[in-house]
Formats: C-alpha cells, sequence, structure tokens
C-alpha cells in the first residue's frame, strides 16, 4: 500500500512540475546555489532547535536575488554596510541586499535572505546588521 500511495505522490509532483514548466507567463527557475539552515533564536544568535523555535533561513544569490530583489523596492534608507554605492531592501520575511564592491566577484552583487517560522508558518525578518 506504502509504495502505490507513493507511486501516486511522484506521479502526481511530475504532473505537477510539467504544468508549472508550461505556464504561460513563464515556469519554475532553478534556484542554485542556495543553502538553508535551521536553527533556533536568530541567525545573529543562532539557538538549538527545540519543541517551540524552529526556523528555516534561506540564503541565496546570483539571478535569483536580484530577480527578488528587484520585485520588492524601494531601498531602504540606510544599509548594513554605509559603503557608497550599496543598496538594501526588505519586505516581511526576505531582505536582500546590493553590494557594489562585489560587482567582480564570484558570489556577485545580490544576495537574499528568507525566513520562515517552522511552527507557525509565518514569515520572519531574521537578518540583522
Amino acid at each position: 500500500m506504502r509504495t502505490i500511495i507513493g507511486l501516486l505522490v511522484a506521479a502526481g509532483s511530475l504532473s505537477l512540475a510539467y504544468a508549472y514548466s508550461a505556464e504561460p507567463f513563464g515556469g519554475w527557475e532553478s534556484l542554485q546555489g542556495a543553502v538553508y539552515l535551521i536553527h533556533g533564536g536568530t541567525l545573529a544568535d543562532k539557538q538549538p532547535v527545540t519543541s517551540k523555535d524552529r526556523k528555516l533561513s534561506i540564503l541565496f544569490d546570483g539571478q535569483a536575488a536580484k530577480d527578488v530583489f528587484d520585485s520588492i523596492g524601494p531601498d531602504l534608507p540606510m544599509t548594513c554596510s554605509g559603503e557608497k554605492g550599496d543598496r538594501a531592501r526588505d519586505k516581511g520575511g526576505i531582505f536582500c541586499s546590493y553590494h557594489a564592491q562585489d560587482a567582480g566577484t564570484k558570489d556577485g552583487t545580490y544576495r537574499c535572505w528568507i525566513g520562515l517560522d517552522l511552527k507557525t508558518g509565518a514569515s520572519l525578518g531574521l537578518v540583522s546588521c
């Protein structure tokens, strides 16, 4: 029985993936290079996960981060770095930054963090300077 349910779930997932890739307004994009962390506390003061404190932080950069950055404007009045040309934006549980001096680096100029409370489903602003 478990095998049949597993096959049905897999078939449904493949059908859903195909349906989204055929969307008329663009399909799903791959999120290359993303990393995540499950933790308690905040990113600045990470704590062990408990039954009441379980958060998910996702960090990604590159084109995906630029796309998100461009979608959540306007710029914040100040950035964490204070460097000329740097920019930052946030919206709910999403924080994105642009670092002008990183234009030639492997990681690129855009970086985004997404925070979620895994117990409540609420978005969390977990990034602080």
